[in-house]
Protein backbone atom coordinates (compact mmCIF):
# COMPACT_ATOMS: atom_id res chain seq x y z
CA UNK A 1 0.00 0.00 0.00
CA UNK A 2 1.38 3.79 -0.89
CA UNK A 3 -0.07 6.75 0.69
CA UNK A 4 0.69 10.69 0.87
CA UNK A 5 2.20 11.58 4.40
CA UNK A 6 2.91 15.14 3.15
CA UNK A 7 4.22 17.59 -0.27
CA UNK A 8 7.05 15.31 -0.04
CA UNK A 9 6.76 11.96 1.54
CA UNK A 10 5.10 9.18 0.49
CA UNK A 11 4.87 6.00 2.82
CA UNK A 12 4.97 2.42 1.49
CA UNK A 13 3.98 -0.85 3.10
CA UNK A 14 3.61 -4.29 2.02
CA UNK A 15 3.48 -7.94 3.33
CA UNK A 16 5.47 -9.82 4.78
CA UNK A 17 7.68 -12.75 2.79
CA UNK A 18 6.55 -16.38 3.77
CA UNK A 19 9.59 -18.72 4.49
CA UNK A 20 7.86 -21.18 1.50
CA UNK A 21 8.72 -17.85 -0.86
CA UNK A 22 12.59 -17.06 0.21
CA UNK A 23 15.32 -18.27 -1.21
CA UNK A 24 17.91 -18.11 1.05
CA UNK A 25 17.88 -15.88 4.07
CA UNK A 26 15.83 -12.51 3.88
CA UNK A 27 18.80 -9.68 4.17
CA UNK A 28 16.92 -6.69 2.81
CA UNK A 29 14.46 -4.96 0.74
CA UNK A 30 15.09 -2.49 -1.64
CA UNK A 31 11.92 0.41 -2.67
CA UNK A 32 12.47 1.69 -6.52
CA UNK A 33 10.55 4.96 -7.14
CA UNK A 34 10.47 6.70 -10.06
CA UNK A 35 8.54 10.34 -10.95
CA UNK A 36 5.87 10.33 -13.62
CA UNK A 37 6.90 13.22 -14.90
CA UNK A 38 10.34 14.60 -15.70
CA UNK A 39 12.32 17.38 -14.04
CA UNK A 40 13.71 19.75 -16.23
CA UNK A 41 13.64 17.45 -19.28
CA UNK A 42 15.40 14.88 -17.23
CA UNK A 43 13.36 11.59 -15.56
CA UNK A 44 14.88 9.63 -12.51
CA UNK A 45 14.35 6.78 -10.90
CA UNK A 46 16.01 6.39 -7.42
CA UNK A 47 16.41 3.06 -4.92
CA UNK A 48 16.53 2.78 -1.10
CA UNK A 49 17.15 -0.25 1.05
CA UNK A 50 15.92 -0.76 4.44
CA UNK A 51 16.23 -3.95 7.09
CA UNK A 52 14.69 -7.36 6.38
CA UNK A 53 12.55 -6.58 9.60
CA UNK A 54 10.96 -3.66 8.00
CA UNK A 55 7.47 -4.13 6.18
CA UNK A 56 7.43 -0.26 5.52
CA UNK A 57 9.30 3.03 4.85
CA UNK A 58 8.94 6.69 4.24
CA UNK A 59 10.17 7.79 1.10
CA UNK A 60 11.31 11.01 1.45
CA UNK A 61 12.67 14.28 0.10
CA UNK A 62 10.13 14.14 -3.06
CA UNK A 63 8.50 16.70 -5.12
CA UNK A 64 5.02 18.47 -3.92
CA UNK A 65 1.91 17.12 -5.82
CA UNK A 66 3.99 14.42 -7.74
CA UNK A 67 3.03 11.25 -9.00
CA UNK A 68 5.28 8.11 -8.22
CA UNK A 69 5.72 4.70 -9.73
CA UNK A 70 6.97 2.51 -6.39
CA UNK A 71 7.48 -1.21 -5.95
CA UNK A 72 9.51 -3.37 -3.76
CA UNK A 73 11.87 -6.29 -3.93
CA UNK A 74 13.40 -8.28 -1.73
CA UNK A 75 17.23 -9.39 -1.43
CA UNK A 76 17.87 -12.71 0.35
CA UNK A 77 21.63 -14.51 0.69
CA UNK A 78 20.93 -16.41 -2.98
CA UNK A 79 20.54 -12.41 -4.23
CA UNK A 80 17.72 -10.40 -5.45
CA UNK A 81 14.57 -10.98 -6.20
CA UNK A 82 12.11 -9.27 -8.92
CA UNK A 83 10.44 -6.32 -7.82
CA UNK A 84 6.88 -6.31 -7.19
CA UNK A 85 3.98 -5.08 -9.49
CA UNK A 86 4.57 -0.81 -8.93
CA UNK A 87 2.12 0.97 -8.02
CA UNK A 88 1.50 4.71 -8.26
CA UNK A 89 0.83 7.08 -5.33
CA UNK A 90 1.00 11.01 -5.15
CA UNK A 91 2.81 13.28 -2.60
CA UNK A 92 0.41 16.07 -1.33
CA UNK A 93 -0.10 19.68 -1.74
CA UNK A 94 1.61 22.21 0.55
CA UNK A 95 -0.97 23.06 3.23
CA UNK A 96 -3.83 20.46 2.26
CA UNK A 97 -4.68 17.10 4.21
CA UNK A 98 -5.65 14.44 2.00
CA UNK A 99 -7.00 10.71 3.13
CA UNK A 100 -4.88 8.11 2.67
CA UNK A 101 -6.53 7.18 -0.89
CA UNK A 102 -3.94 4.85 -2.52
CA UNK A 103 -4.53 0.74 -1.48
CA UNK A 104 -2.84 -1.21 -3.57
CA UNK A 105 -0.92 -3.89 -2.25
CA UNK A 106 2.81 -4.34 -2.90
CA UNK A 107 3.04 -8.35 -3.64
CA UNK A 108 6.52 -10.21 -4.37
CA UNK A 109 8.08 -12.90 -4.65
CA UNK A 110 11.57 -13.33 -2.95
CA UNK A 111 13.63 -16.03 -4.70
CA UNK A 112 15.76 -16.31 -7.79
CA UNK A 113 14.61 -18.56 -10.44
Amino acid sequence: MVFPLSSTTIGVMWDNVQEIDQNGVLISFEILYVPLETFNGVLFSNKVNTSASNRSFNITGLQEYVEYNISVRAYTSVGAGPFSTTVTGRTSEDGKMELVHYSLLIRYYSYIL
